[in-house]
């Protein structure tokens, strides 16, 4: 009984330990933006009359992590994206509707006042069509698929796609390039911010690993102390 009340103590000390660890604060961004209407058409570049096409308007979400910065600031607090991930939320929206691959010059940044509520910001997305077992690598590099997202506070959002089309007569030819771009500089999305606490890991580790090491100190002081009783 006693080894057991010894073991439900130290355990409820390491818990206790643990969960008063520091731990890192980080804010959870998430901008949601309005259907964009069809904006512009072009076929290599060159501009197509709109006035006749009834595309669905494609609306996205883009998520990122930032850590967040002293409570106790004076002026605006600026932070720089980590993890960017864009989602379509235009279900009807099939034409962009596929697997898409994150280019690294991705970027995104954005600005919190006082009160926490997002000043300005400035996110830009490049997205190709990301290579799955599914893939059909003929289409993949003869479809060429591009995505480019823009939100910006002062010009408002903007989803480009470009792509070539296919066409088969006695052999697959890739035909001109196609340009669609959705936008709408009036209308403004919508930004939640959420707060994380993370433990900090490193702290964690070193906290377990000492008391581990003292555990095993003591066990094995016991240990010695039981070989002296008997020798």
């Amino acid at each position: 009984m006693h080894m057991i009340r010894c073991w439900t103590v130290r355990c409820l000390a390491i818990v206790s330990l643990v969960v008063s660890l520091p731990a890192s604060a980080y804010l959870q961004f998430t901008y949601t933006s309005q259907p964009l209407p069809l904006a512009s058409h072009s076929i290599e570049g060159y501009p197509q009359d709109i006035s006749e096409m009834s595309l669905p308007p494609p609306a996205f979400s883009i998520s990122f992590t930032a850590q967040e910065l002293d409570f106790a600031r004076t002026a605006s607090s600026s932070y720089s994206a980590s993890g960017l991930q864009f989602s379509l939320i235009s279900p009807e929206a099939e034409y962009i509707n596929y697997p898409l691959l994150l280019d690294p010059s991705s970027y995104g940044r954005i600005t919190l006042g006082l009160d926490g509520k997002v000043e300005s910001w400035d996110l830009m997305l490049q997205m190709t069509e990301l290579i799955t077992p599914e893939t059909d690598l003929l289409f993949h590099r003869m479809h060429d698929h591009h995505v480019n997202v823009v939100s910006h506070s002062d010009h408002g959002d903007q989803t480009v796609l470009r792509f070539h089309p296919l066409t088969w007569h006695r052999e697959w030819i890739q035909l001109a390039q196609l340009e669609f771009a959705f936008a709408d500089p009036d209308n403004h999305g919508i930004w939640t911010v959420e707060n994380i606490a993370l433990p900090e890991p490193r702290l964690a580790g070193l906290l377990l690993s000492g008391l581990a090491v003292l555990f095993w100190s003591r066990r094995r002081a016991k240990a010695l102390a039981a070989l002296k009783k008997y020798v």
